[in-house]
């Protein structure tokens, strides 16, 4: 009798056993997402950075995958509608009470799978009728409806080196309420990994999305005490080694939850740098151009995929673009996407989990009309800038038609110093056909044909 109460005591333990594994093994993945504002490709150490020390950012980027042919679609807010909706940033959305409210973002694609949601920093999205981000699928929100430089002095280089931290009130936002300038701007990184790793403490039972949008290092800048006049690198560096604290920081709380291998993190930048600013803004290195261009410094930006177990660590050359990643979190976490919705994001989490070549072939930059076309390896420019406006004046500077178009490969010329247009005619040719049937479907909600 009693080897037979041990017996069924152990069966019972084992089938326990076995139905918590099964419950961990079934359970969807949580997601963090966290996004720099302005953040350059060339800032990062394992981008090759020498003066911003970002050794939580390097660490994550060994263990899980760094893409190098990673682009952030646009530039602003276009770029974080690209990113939440999966469609093309420049699609016409026409009355934004109606096409865009009703889009289904990643948070609402996610709470059909029962996720926790949040937004920790930045919306950028429009505040009006159903556009509120606990319209759009976030249960929580704390943060900026905007740029850290909508509420002060002229945003121009005079304003921002010599404007006071106190003179940009940059409103803080929990959930529908406006708190007002409580919160000073060199407190906005600290505050925002705090309520992240709340966020993740409280909701460490069930899967959640965290969408933490920081406000740094977009101009004005600004780092806490702790890390100001620390870096090799002014104020600029003092920031971005702030960023990597909080990396750091949200890494330790997943390790102390029990959640480090339950948890894609996902780290990348909305935009490339504001070099224009000199050492208030990023670098691009080796890559030409900044922020609103559509050379690849404009667009291409950092991005590490980590998933201890599942994402095996490499160096990925693969082009993505960020309204994929809709696609792929929807993939990954057994999610379903509605038809007519994300129509332009194509599924990458073969490339991250398998290595296998991205599906991605075509896709037409924008800075307010059509600027350069990339096919492939191949990238057509019809426009060109160097910069948004005079970074003094803050005078708008118009975009140049090249003429002939510029042709680069971008996969074997990243840097675009080789232009190949009179050597490759038919390439030029064939590019600039595509380009205006992507333009036509893009303009007329059809979807593009890869």
């Amino acid at each position: 009798m009693v080897r037979l109460t041990f017996l069924t005591v152990a069966v019972h333990l084992t089938l326990l056993s076995l139905v918590a594994a099964q419950s961990t093994t079934t359970r969807p993945p949580n997601i963090i997402y966290i996004l720099a504002d302005d953040l350059g490709y060339g800032d990062l150490g394992c981008y090759g950075n020498t003066k911003n020390a970002t050794p939580n950012i390097d660490s994550l980027a060994a263990s899980g995958v760094r893409m190098t042919d990673f682009h952030a679609a646009s530039w602003c807010a276009p770029s974080r509608r690209a990113l939440m909706t999966g469609c093309h940033a420049n699609r016409p959305w026409g009355d934004k009470s109606s096409r865009l409210a009703s889009a289904i973002t990643i948070p609402e694609m996610l709470k059909q799978s029962n996720y926790a949601t949040a937004l920790i920093g930045k919306w950028h999205l429009e505040m009006g009728k159903g556009l509120h981000p606990l319209d759009q699928g976030f249960d929580y929100w704390y943060g900026t409806r905007g740029s850290n430089d909508w509420d002060g002095p002229p945003p121009n280089f005079a304003s921002f080196r010599e404007a006071a931290e106190e003179d940009w009130k940059t409103p803080l936002h929990i959930n529908r309420e406006n708190k007002g300038p409580v919160v000073k701007q060199s407190e906005f990184t600290q505050r925002y990994t705090e309520e992240s790793i709340r966020f993740i403490t409280e909701n460490k039972k069930r899967p959640f999305f965290l969408y933490l949008a920081h406000n740094m290092p977009h101009v004005p800048i600004f780092a806490s005490e702790r890390f100001r006049g620390k870096s090799k690198n002014g104020i600029y560096g003092d920031v971005i080694e702030e960023l990597d604290w909080s990396v750091g920081a949200i890494l330790q709380s997943l390790d102390d939850n029990g959640l480090r291998e339950q948890t894609i993190v996902i780290f990348t930048s909305d935009n490339g740098p504001w070099s224009m600013f000199g050492k208030f803004g990023g670098e691009a290195t080796p890559l030409r151009g900044e922020k609103s261009t559509s050379w690849e410094g404009g667009e291409r930006v950092p991005c590490i995929a980590a998933w201890p177990g599942t994402f095996p660590p490499a160096v990925c050359k693969e082009w993505v673009v960020n309204y994929d990643m809709y696609a792929t979190i929807a993939s990954l976490t057994g999610s379903a996407t509605e038809p007519g919705h994300a129509i332009d994001s194509l599924d990458m989490s073969d490339v991250l989990q398998n290595g296998q070549p991205s599906p991605r072939e075509k896709h037409l930059s924008f800075f307010r009309q059509p600027m350069a076309y990339r096919s492939g390896n191949y990238k057509i420019h019809f426009l060109t800038r160097e910069r948004t406006r005079d970074p003094e004046t803050g005078k708008r500077e118009p975009s140049v038609r090249q003429m002939p178009e510029l042709l680069f490969d971008v996969r074997n010329d990243p840097t675009e110093s080789k232009n190949i247009a009179s050597t490759y005619p038919d390439i030029v040719n064939r590019l600039k056909k595509e380009a205006e049937e992507v333009e036509s479907a893009i303009k007329n909600w059809q979807p593009i044909s890869n």
